[in-house]
């Protein structure tokens, strides 16, 4: 029997960083969260942070530019908590097929999961556009392809990045609104982002 089988197995990669408060809350949701991050103390101190909630932390140590590592790592947690049901993946363009080997460990065809694909303002950028993505990731009969969209927040004249805790709530808003794309923020007008 699966270790956590009677939990949700949920998969956040980048974890550590602008989405600690999504791995803090899903597992206070009473998921199985297995992160993905570089730095092991960084995941320790995440893992410390989430004793008593009712879910759990899993911590995956890895650099998801090793896509054989992070493939590897990612077939070991499904093997021991179950699919994952849902993923939020904020990757850096640093490791541009590591979304899609991500995509294709989260659900399975009889039972898609949920994919939040977290993207940066450009993915916002009415001057490159990127049908291909969404095509690309659409094709994947094992999961639902959901976009967040970072944008930027308007204060009177004046624009501004979102903070951490911005990002945060607003993947959780996103994850509970499970709509096909989220914007977080706003990115319009687009020539007033900071």
């Amino acid at each position: 029997m699966k270790e956590g089988h009677n939990r949700l197995h949920a998969l956040v990669v980048g974890g550590t960083g602008m989405l600690r408060c999504v791995s803090l809350e899903l597992a206070a949701r009473g998921h199985v969260v297995s992160v993905v991050a570089r730095r092991q103390s960084r995941l320790a101190a995440l893992v410390r942070a989430a004793a008593g909630r009712k879910g759990t932390i899993y911590p995956i140590a890895l650099d998801y530019r090793d896509t054989g590592a992070l493939e590897t790592a990612l077939a070991d947690a499904r093997s021991r908590f179950g699919p994952f049901e849902l993923a939020v993946a904020w990757i850096h363009s640093t490791a541009p097929a590591a979304p899609l080997t991500v995509a294709r460990l989260v659900g399975s065809p009889e039972r898609p999961g949920r994919f939040f694909h977290v993207l940066g303002r450009a993915a916002a950028d009415p001057s490159r556009p990127d049908p291909e993505r969404r095509a690309m990731f659409a094709s994947l009969p094992n999961i639902r392809y959901r976009e967040v969209i970072l944008g930027f927040v308007l204060e009177g004249r004046r624009s501004r990045w979102l903070t951490h805790e911005e990002i945060s709530a607003g993947v959780l808003a996103a994850v509970d609104a499970d709509r096909p794309r989220f914007i977080v923020g706003t990115v319009e007008p687009w020539d007033l982002r900071p």
